[in-house]
């Protein structure tokens, strides 16, 4: 912006200051000539106003009425040039000035008006170039920060430095909000609350409104048109242009950001994927291989299985939020351990993931609080009743090893497909009491070693040929024996429900006796 001061002090001679004697710093938006009556049609405010006067001096026009028509179209700086029509400021229009703290500039005679006009295009290209510069100095230390491992809140805090204000960033994915300055979290409740608005726009667009009196302005952050996240500024002072530049760089910057994100996590979640099913078809040692190779983390020793199923499907995204406050006997706050495990797929409507068991904790109590009603609905739970509606089902077996993966898999499967709803169901600690008596019938049997058939069948998943092969029976025999092993201890094996726990007891038995 232009000031008047920056005018006087760049034209020298060509212009004085009228009866005060000096130049103030009230700012010009442009330079208009103009002998009319009343010239205020033809401007827009904040100009000034150049004329020889003439008007005046013909006596064609009251003064004071005149500057109170220059004064209502926002006029604050009149110019008036010395010539054949005036040698001095008439002293009505200086009284009418004065009164109206209208300030009055001098153009001496012989100094055409375009060197006034010149002077101020000149001073304005000049700024506008510093403007420019300044801006594409702060777009390039973003486009820096961008590319850092700290990018989001190097950029945000970049920015909200660059306005003199605060800046935060909340994302519709995952990531987690930024702040800077930290002051400024006692405005989040409020921009958190309008973000959701901009989610549920069709066609997404700028918005403001204010918090404590000051003006905050939402950006939305956009890919391919979807919303991925929400750029909130409360600026220290009115938005330049450049200003405006630099903040739809930073929005791009952070839209490439989120895509990347989310490409990294689309890759991610393929490997993990394969890996998972690579485990639970008994393939551990193939699945460790494709982890490390992956950069993927290793296979937890020690892990839990959980399935989870609702009335829609679940994005993986939403997984630790869908288990949140699930009823049952032993509720576990499952949320660190999805969102740190990538060993996730789908499988029958339903996801499979694989826990590491350490991350698993009991839950104290069941927080509804934070939950938005955009969330219910994807999390499959009734924005009117949300603690009391859940659609999902989950079912989180014991701590088991490796090895032992395919076998509660199958378990898992069958017990998810019959889970009830809003309830966190565990895989039995009292079928295991029964799978031990099952191990404990078949080892009292004498008259055959029914504990290495059994054995052999399960790990060859009732494979008969393989299963007789490596006992070196024929399968009749084989067959015979399975038929005595289901009456002797009153189940089907080929249940998988029993077949997990009949294949978790043999192993105990196997480690650490009867």
């Amino acid at each position: 912006m232009i000031t008047l001061l920056q005018l006087g002090t760049a034209l020298a001679t060509d212009l004085e200051p009228g009866p005060s004697g000096h130049y103030s710093a009230i700012p010009i938006v442009g330079v208009h000539v103009s002998e009319l009556e009343d010239p205020t049609p033809y401007l827009s405010g904040g100009e000034l106003l150049l004329t020889t006067g003439m008007i005046f001096a013909r006596g064609q026009v009251d003064p004071a009425a005149y500057i109170q028509r220059l004064q209502e179209k926002s006029i604050k700086v009149l110019g008036i040039g010395l010539g054949p029509s005036l040698t001095a400021i008439p002293p009505a229009l200086a009284a009418a000035c004065a009164e109206a703290n209208l300030e009055v500039v001098v153009i001496p005679d012989q100094v055409p008006f375009q060197n006034i006009s010149r002077a101020y295009w000149n001073l304005a290209m000049r700024s506008s170039n510093a403007d420019l510069m300044d801006s594409l100095g702060t777009q390039t230390a973003m486009a820096r920060a961008a590319m850092r491992p700290d990018a989001v809140p190097a950029v945000v805090r970049g920015l909200a430095q660059s306005l003199g204000g605060w800046a935060a960033y909340v994302p519709r994915f995952g990531e987690g909000e930024t702040v800077w300055p930290p002051s400024a979290e006692q405005f989040m409740p409020k921009v958190r609350r309008e973000t959701h608005r901009i989610d549920k726009l069709e066609a997404p667009s700028t918005a403001t409104f204010e918090i404590l009196n000051q003006p905050v302005v939402l950006y939305p952050v956009l890919v391919n048109a979807q919303v991925y996240g929400v750029l909130a500024l409360g600026p220290g002072r009115r938005l330049t242009p450049a200003d405006r530049q630099v903040i739809t760089t930073v929005c791009v910057l952070l839209a490439m950001r989120s895509r990347q994100r989310e490409q990294q996590a689309e890759s991610t979640a393929v490997l993990g994927s394969a890996v998972a099913k690579l485990a639970v078809r008994g393939q551990l040692e193939a699945a460790r291989m494709l982890a490390e190779d992956s950069g993927l983390p290793d296979v937890p020793s020690t892990l839990r299985l959980l399935a989870l199923r609702a009335q829609g499907s679940i994005p993986v995204s939403f997984a630790a939020e869908s288990v949140r406050g699930l009823l049952g006997p032993e509720p576990y706050d499952l949320g660190p351990a999805l969102k740190a495990t990538p060993f996730v797929f789908e499988h029958e409507n339903s996801l499979i993931a694989l826990l590491d068991a350490a991350l698993v904790a009991p839950l104290t109590e069941r927080p509804f609080d934070d939950l938005e009603g955009t969330e219910f609905q994807v999390l499959g739970f009734s924005p009117e009743h949300p603690a009391r509606e859940p659609e999902t089902a989950a079912v989180l077996s014991a701590e088991i090893q490796g090895t032992q993966i395919p076998a509660i898999f199958q378990a898992l499967r069958a017990a998810i497909a019959r889970a009830p709803k809003g309830m966190l169901t565990h895989l039995g600690s009292s079928d295991e009491s029964k799978a031990s008596n099952w191990v404990k019938a078949l080892h009292e049997y004498a008259r055959a070693d029914l504990v290495a058939t059994v054995t052999s069948y399960l790990r060859h998943r009732g494979t008969w040929e393989e299963a007789a092969r490596e006992l070196g029976l024929h399968r009749n025999t084989l067959r015979y024996r399975m038929q005595l092993v289901n009456s002797l201890i009153g189940v089907d094996i080929d249940d998988p429900d029993v077949s997990a726990h009949l294949w978790l007891a043999l192993r105990h038995a196997e480690t650490h006796g009867f």
